[in-house]
This record gives structure tokens, C-alpha cells and sequence, in this order.
């Protein structure tokens, strides 16, 4: 069978890498970890490589760790696929061995961990690895909670196992003892620009990728994030033609990461808190550890409940340290997703605004009656406009584009409001309008 011709973009050199290692490796075994975030391209890149080396005569076993059967360990989805490519291995002893594997996690009850299960995958990937260069292919090995010992048995007789490890904010420890046994490492890097453009095809106009470059951050090099938003943004007909190539019909729209991608998805399982205080991150440009009670308060929350939401959103890498006491939103993408999630935290405070409702106090945690509130301070059109987008999670910078104004002009407007409500942050500001301790009806009488 000739060579297959594979290319993945940007990662010539991870194939080049991978391409001799089940016959370097013939005799004497390799683990190979390839490390990524979700969507950096790993399952593909593995799909690729499984091409060029069938093409060049290896033999490859596809383990697919998904679903109840692959149990703790993983060794029921390792006996599934021995079963499912047994014939393309060319060795009709092995369905004799593999039947025997059968009978014996039969008989201990199931296809988890035991020394004899251990030893019967042991000795078919011995007949295995005799037969020639084999590589058996993992995709997310942390998938189950103990996969070391079916990934050992397999590289032990001489084969090549190549793996996939999610790099997560926080690593599991079956992740970092991958890492420590592993023969090598490849660490995925994101994406350049022109790679994502050459993935994602030449119909986008150059603006389509500045605003996903600005609406993603991080995740614009991550072509799995890039090419879901990209198909949100048709489905919703967001992309229309402009001769031969596709603009934003509605620049101005924020861009939201799909609730499908793996990030949104981790949220919800945190249920609406999680989106909540990410939400409300966002809407305040940040939240720092002496702001979390006024952030609990405003949004009847239980403060520990908050703060430990806070810490799960950090480890999935939701929320990122811009300081050691402060966190932001990892994007503007997932901020557009959280603010249109229900509930979303700063448009239900606004909500639920109803007369006798407490408010804040300017510049401090402590609640106060809205009757003490009646001397709020009267906002310019300007100024009630920036509280806005303030609220609404824009910088600086961002705010004086929309007011045709210079950052450092909406500074000093900052200042200024700090100064006469006694606010100290942003946060206070955002908490003090919600709750009504400013006055934003006055600013229709009051010039700019």
C-alpha cells in the first residue's frame, strides 16, 4: 500500500515527530502523550497519523474510551476494540487469546482493574507485538478515572501508545503521572493566525477574523473554539457575502462562544451559579477577593456558595487570575454566552429592581433601605451612559469607541463618579446603579 499523503495545519511538526515512531519503537514499547486544551486539534491530528501509518503498514488499534463499558481503567474499551479489529491485525491465534480475556473479566465480574485481567491483556499484546510495528491509539485518556495500567500493558510488549491528555487550568493527578511515565511529550501550541485561516477556508473577509480574534482571545489559535463559532455565526445568518467572501452582517453584536463547546458546557454543570458569577464577572470588568460579600449581597446569594463557584470557574479555566486577588473573564466570547444564559446575573439584578428593595450604600458592603438612598446622585447622559456599558462588562478603551471618546477621557469620567458616590471600584459602582443608589432618570435633564 503506497504512503498516504497527510497535512494538518500547523502541526508539520508534531507529524514529522510521529511519523517513525511505531517502527523506532518496535520491540521495546513507547508511551507518547500528546497535551492540549479541549479543541486544539489532538483528536484530529491522531486521526491523521493513524491514516499515514495504516498507509505505511502499521498496525493500529483505535481504543475509544467513551461509555459506561469502558469502566474505571478502561480496560473494557481496550477489549472492545481488540474484539472490533482482531481481523485486521492478521492473526486468527488471537481470537483464542482475546476470547480467553473475555472469559476472565467474566469471571472477576466485569472489565475493571485485577491482576488477572492485567495479565491476560498482557499476554495479548505480547502475540500482538510480535507480529510487527503496532500502535494503539487513546484519544483523552482521562476520560476514566485510572487508565495507567491497560496503557502500560499495551506499550510493555513493544507497541507504540500514543495519547491524548485535556491540559485543564487545574491537572488531574491520572494526568500528571501520564506526564511522568510518558516517553515524550507534545504539547500543542495554538494555532497562528494564517493556520486559522487556512482551517477555517478563504470565504471569511479579514474583519470576520479580527472580531473572532478579539470576541475569543486565547481561544482564537484553538481551531475547534474558532470553527463552532464560525458555524454559530452562520446558523444564526450572521455571515452574509460581500462578493467573493463572507462579512458580519451586525459588527456591533457581540460574538458568543456556542453553548456546545466544552467550556459552556462545564459551566452549566456547576448549575446557575456558574453562570451567574461568570456573567457577573464580566459585567464588572473583573471581581476582586474584598468584593465577593457586595457580589453575594446583590444577588442574594450565600458568600461561600459564591466563593467556591469563584474557584471552580478558575480551575476550568472560565475565569483567569489577572491578579493574585483578582479574576476576569478568560474572553468576551464566553462573557456574550454567560450574559445570554438564564439567568443572566446582571440583567436579573436589573429585573428584580421593585420598590422597598434594598440597595447598597456607595462605597461600602453594608445594605441600607432604599429610603436612605433618596439623595442618590444625579447622573450626566454621559456619565449614566458609561455606568452602562460599564455594566455591560467594556473597557475602557471599548467604551470610549462606543462614546467617541478617548480612554483616558473615560478615565477621568470614572474618577470623577468614584469621587461624588463614593464608590471604590467598578464593582461598587455597577452594584450601587443596579440597587438604585444612583440616578440615572436625572441624566435625561442634565447635559453631557
Amino acid at each position: 500500500m503506497g504512503r498516504e499523503q497527510v497535512a494538518v495545519e500547523g502541526r508539520d511538526g508534531v507529524l514529522a515527530a510521529l511519523r517513525d515512531a511505531p517502527r523506532a519503537g518496535a520491540g521495546r514499547g513507547r508511551l507518547v502523550v500528546l497535551r492540549g486544551p479541549a479543541g486544539i486539534g489532538k483528536t484530529r491530528l491522531m486521526e491523521a497519523v493513524a491514516r499515514r501509518w495504516r498507509g505505511d503498514g502499521t498496525r493500529v488499534i483505535d481504543v475509544r474510551l467513551g461509555g459506561s463499558a469502558a469502566g474505571r481503567s478502561g480496560f473494557g474499551a481496550v477489549l472492545d476494540a481488540l474484539r472490533r479489529d482482531f481481523t485486521l491485525l492478521g492473526e486468527p491465534a488471537l481470537v483464542d487469546r482475546i476470547g480467553a480475556l473475555s472469559r476472565v473479566c467474566a469471571r472477576e465480574g466485569g472489565p475493571g482493574w485485577s491482576s488477572a485481567v492485567v495479565a491476560g491483556c498482557s499476554e495479548v499484546f505480547d502475540r500482538i507485538g510480535a507480529l510487527g510495528p503496532t500502535a494503539v491509539l487513546v484519544d483523552d485518556a482521562t476520560a476514566v478515572a485510572d487508565p495507567l495500567l491497560p496503557l502500560l500493558a499495551a506499550r510493555r510488549p513493544g507497541c507504540l501508545v500514543l495519547t491524548s491528555v485535556r491540559e485543564e487550568a487545574a491537572p488531574t493527578a491520572a494526568g500528571t503521572e501520564l506526564f511522568a511515565l510518558a516517553d515524550d511529550v507534545l504539547d500543542l501550541e495554538p494555532l497562528t493566525g494564517e493556520d486559522i485561516a487556512a482551517v477555517t477556508g478563504d470565504e471569511l473577509d479579514g474583519g470576520v477574523h479580527r472580531a473572532l480574534r478579539a470576541a475569543l482571545g486565547p481561544l482564537y489559535g484553538n481551531p475547534g473554539a474558532v470553527l463552532a463559532t464560525v458555524a454559530r455565526l452562520r446558523e444564526r445568518g450572521r455571515l452574509i457575502g460581500a462578493g467573493d467572501r463572507l462579512v458580519l452582517a451586525d459588527p456591533a453584536e457581540a460574538i458568543a462562544l456556542p453553548g456546545e463547546h466544552h467550556l459552556p458546557r462545564r459551566v452549566r454543570e456547576l448549575g446557575d451559579l456558574g453562570a451567574r458569577m461568570l456573567a457577573t464577572t464580566a459585567a464588572l470588568g473583573g471581581l476582586g477577593v474584598e468584593e465577593l460579600p457586595l457580589v453575594a449581597e446583590a444577588l442574594g446569594e450565600d458568600l461561600f456558595a459564591c466563593g467556591r463557584t469563584v474557584d471552580r470557574l478558575v480551575e476550568l479555566g472560565a475565569l483567569t487570575g489577572e491578579t493574585w486577588d483578582r479574576v476576569v473573564c478568560l474572553c468576551p466570547a464566553l462573557a456574550a454566552w454567560a450574559a445570554a444564559e438564564d439567568p443572566a446575573a446582571v440583567r436579573r439584578l436589573r429585573a428584580e429592581r421593585v420598590t422597598g428593595a434594598r440597595a447598597f450604600a456607595p462605597g461600602t458592603a453594608r445594605p441600607v433601605a432604599r429610603d436612605d438612598a433618596a439623595s442618590a446622585p444625579a447622573l450626566t447622559r454621559t456619565e449614566s451612559r458609561i455606568v452602562e456599558l460599564v455594566s455591560d462588562g467594556l473597557t475602557n478603551r471599548r467604551i470610549g469607541s462606543e462614546l467617541n471618546l478617548s480612554e483616558k477621557t473615560v478615565e477621568g469620567y470614572l474618577t470623577r463618579l468614584f469621587a461624588r458616590t463614593g464608590c471604590r471600584s467598578r464593582v461598587e459602582l455597577v452594584a450601587a446603579n443596579l440597587r438604585g443608589s444612583l440616578d440615572p432618570g436625572a441624566a435625561h435633564g442634565l447635559a453631557a
